[in-house]
């Protein structure tokens, strides 16, 4: 069995220093492929045959011609099935009190290296799995998707969200100065931050067997979250900021590191759960510039919807909307004319709460918007107007990012 080969070494080194008698553990054809003594590794071991053949405990005798030590040897075993030998070298009545207790330990760290073994190429599956959906496109073959959604045991038909958590600069923290990466890699070695993050979200987000959580990358983590009752959502919502405390509070403690979650659109099916991670992406790229850094944004919220407008316009518009407001832009002064229709917009276009709030008098904010008048041929007094204008200056903030 391949998982005795691998930890063999590692368990006789291990258990050989606290029962303080050499340790040799041989595969099902009898070679030597775990000892105290390094130097019998790849040895032929006589006895080891039958104690396999006879599924039971043999005394060794030393037979230094066949290299044969003094000792116990029983039988290790996986799912009931003799998979190699344990031998514990010394005196046979006097080793042979501690045969039992070692040979279950052995046991277990092999049912434990096994189970490990398991989740780990779950893992894998899942993380291949969750790749193919999101980069799905329309026409692409679903075949292989599906496949991996029986193997998986995965109901992609029920309803679902995509749920994005960004964590924030990890990789410029760790190389901004020398302190940070050695806390890091001496305390929380980096290789371990996926896993351990992995691990915190499962507890946090793994509720049923349709939930899915992986990792797109070490600074970005996708859970697809199942949605199987009317009431799911909302329960999600209003618990996602709870959720997201308790994530960054051991991110900070750990690593000095923060993160956002977004939230996608609820859906069903191959595409939709596509579509789901591509708005939950949107969302993230809105507001990557936020001051607010540790936060959950949600896609259909009506201020993520109305800063997604400008990126969601053909280019043929913003061309129009751009020459529109062109002698604007031209202005020296065009961020403080644009701050202020946009302070002025926010505010209702209400001429008394929008001076107020900018710190002008209400005259200079009334000459400021003739000023927009003049230049662009609007009307900052009706609403559509302002509406054309609002988007126009919105668009131009956007491609200078």
């Amino acid at each position: 069995m391949k998982i005795l080969e691998h930890i063999a070494q590692n368990i006789a080194e291990k258990t050989s220093d606290v029962l303080q008698f050499p340790i040799s553990i041989t595969d099902n054809e009898g070679y030597i492929i775990g000892s105290t003594d390094k130097s019998r590794i790849g040895l032929f071991h006589k006895p080891s045959l039958e104690v396999i053949k006879n599924d039971r405990m043999v005394d060794c005798e030393n037979e230094v011609g066949q290299k044969i030590l003094p000792g116990i040897s029983v039988p290790l075993k996986f799912n009931n099935n003799v998979i190699g030998v344990l031998g514990i070298v010394g005196e046979p009545r006097e080793v042979e009190k501690y045969v039992q207790l070692v040979k279950n330990h052995v046991e277990m760290m092999c049912q434990e290296a096994f189970r490990k073994e398991m989740t780990e190429l779950k893992e894998k599956m899942i993380e291949v799995f969750v790749h193919q959906i999101i980069h799905y496109k329309e026409n692409d073959e679903m075949d292989h998707i599906e496949q991996y959604s029986k193997m998986l045991e995965y109901n992609l038909e029920t309803n679902k969200i995509c749920l994005l958590v960004d964590i924030h600069s990890l990789s410029q923290n760790i190389s901004s100065d020398n302190s940070t990466q050695e806390s890091l890699t001496s305390s929380f070695p980096l290789q371990h931050f996926q896993r351990e993050v992995l691990d915190f979200l499962h507890l946090l987000f793994h509720e049923s067997k349709n939930d899915i959580i992986s990792s797109l990358n070490i600074e970005r983590f996708i859970i697809i979250k199942s949605l199987s009752t009317e009431h799911a959502f909302t329960l999600l919502k209003e618990n996602l900021s709870e959720k997201l405390e308790r994530l960054n509070t051991f991110l900070e403690t750990k690593y000095n590191v923060s993160a956002s979650i977004a939230a996608g659109d609820i859906s069903s099916g191959i595409k939709g759960v596509a579509e789901s991670y591509s708005n939950a992406k949107k969302a993230l790229g809105i507001f990557s510039n936020s001051e607010q850094k540790s936060a959950v944004y949600f896609y259909n919220e009506l201020e993520t919807l109305f800063k997604l407008l400008p990126n969601e316009l053909s280019n043929e518009y913003k061309n129009k909307l751009m020459k529109l407001i062109m002698p604007l832009i031209k202005q020296d002064n065009y961020d403080v004319l644009a701050h202020t229709f946009t302070v002025f917009c926010k505010y209702n276009m209400n001429m008394s709460e929008a001076s107020r709030h900018l710190f002008i008098h209400r005259n200079t904010l009334i000459y400021r918007l003739d000023k927009i008048n003049e230049l662009t041929t609007l009307d900052t007094s009706n609403f559509e107007h302002c509406m054309l204008l609002y988007t126009a200056i919105q668009c131009y903030e956007e491609s200078k990012k």
